[in-house]
């Protein structure tokens, strides 16, 4: 299989993709053609594995920002979680049928949410080795067969993988580097990012029609049907909720129909942006698409961010295995 193809260069802040090249011909016959990234450093390239937690993932990016970023996100989970189970569904304004109803499905939501960011958070999204671009491996190919090294990994890059600044790594099929997950989003994680940013809308869809429903309650009633807290108490509340929850509306819905069109025009952010349109290769079914992010099997797995998408897909004569 040959890698000769190169995009051209991408202006995304959050990743660093070709921007020089030097070609060379190795003594396997290989033509070997180095991608320089923009921001080439002498970081340690290692630097993907977090030994603050190994009990959790062998995958943690050590960002300061990424790292707040994702647990600022947790933070607004649980109060987000407070102010509903405290503020808004209390057993003294409403029935305990009510209560336990909504209860059970805001938390089922909140559950699928957080477990969804936090695979995404902690799940390769498919690096390439590092180091990888070996004698050995070269052999592999044709004399003259043009193969793209990463400069910065020393790695052999695969179609449309790309080299992020921040995971230090080339990421197969890579979409974007999401501080608020901090990981990149590619080919092993993208299902998890998209079930983070669905069930977050949904969860926010239903948190806001109940925050509607006691605005209607409390007021009418002059705050007497809601004595769980004081009247400013509990309108400050419903203030911060309800702005929570439009502005993660606003966030999770643009990135769940971004995900959802990427996947229909079979292309990624990287490509987008960069207004990539030919890639000279054959257009897929958006069911097929779906497969390659989600696993080739339909069914209620495409929706648990428990379930691996394992199953081997081929897709333009790449044969793509997800392998976290």
């Amino acid at each position: 299989m040959s890698f000769a193809r190169l995009l051209p260069a991408n202006n995304n802040n959050d990743d660093d993709d070709d921007d020089d090249e030097t070609n060379s011909l190795s003594e396997t016959g290989v033509i070997v053609k180095d991608i320089v990234p923009r921001s080439m450093v002498n970081d340690d390239d290692c630097t993907c594995t977090c030994a603050c937690c190994p009990t959790i993932s062998d995958w943690c990016i050590k960002d300061a920002f990424g790292l707040s970023c994702g647990i600022m996100t947790w933070i607004f989970f649980l109060y987000g979680e407070f102010v509903f189970v405290f503020v808004i569904l209390t057993p003294k304004t409403y029935s305990l049928l009510f209560y336990w109803i909504n209860f059970f499905i805001f938390h089922l939501l909140e559950f699928l949410a957080i477990s969804s960011h936090f695979r995404t958070m902690f799940s390769n999204p498919g690096a390439v080795p590092l180091k990888n671009a070996t004698r050995e491996n070269l052999l592999r190919y044709e004399n003259g067969t043009i193969v793209y090294r990463c400069a910065m990994c020393q790695s052999i890059k695969p179609p449309r993988a790309h080299h992020c600044s921040v995971c230090k790594r080339c990421i197969k099929r890579m979409d974007h580097h999401c501080v608020f997950v901090n990981n990149c989003v590619g080919q092993n994680n993208q299902k998890y990012f998209i079930l983070f940013t669905f069930y977050t809308f949904i969860l926010t869809i239903y948190g806001l029609f109940l925050l509607g429903i006691h605005i209607t309650t409390c007021i009418p009633s002059n705050w007497t049907a809601c004595p769980a807290w004081p009247p400013p108490v509990t309108l400050l509340f419903m203030i911060s909720f309800g702005l929570e929850g439009l502005s993660f509306l606003a966030f999770t819905g643009v990135m769940t129909c971004t995900q959802l069109y990427s996947i229909y025009t079979d292309t990624n952010q990287i490509e987008l942006f960069k207004g990539v349109t030919n890639l000279n290769r054959e257009r897929n079914s958006f069911i097929y698409s779906l497969k390659i992010v989600f696993g080739s099997r339909i069914g209620l797995t495409w929706l648990n961010p428990f379930s691996q998408p394992i199953y081997l897909i081929t897709q333009n004569d790449e044969r793509i295995i997800f392998d976290i």
